[in-house]
């Protein structure tokens, strides 16, 4: 079986960028969005987030 995957998009990036700046972890930031812990780590590593509006 393939498995597919999809890129986070900008809603999701603003929403990790708001909940990691209200304190939560990326396990549950992960949970939250149905994301991998690892997808979030990754996120958070590669793409310090800045609003771009």
């Amino acid at each position: 079986m393939r498995r597919t995957y999809s890129q986070i998009d900008m809603d999701q990036r603003r929403k990790i960028a708001r909940w990691r700046a209200a304190g939560l972890s990326a396990t549950v930031i992960a949970e939250k969005l149905g994301r991998h812990r690892s997808t979030i780590f990754r996120e958070l590593k590669r793409n310090a987030f800045e609003d771009p509006q």
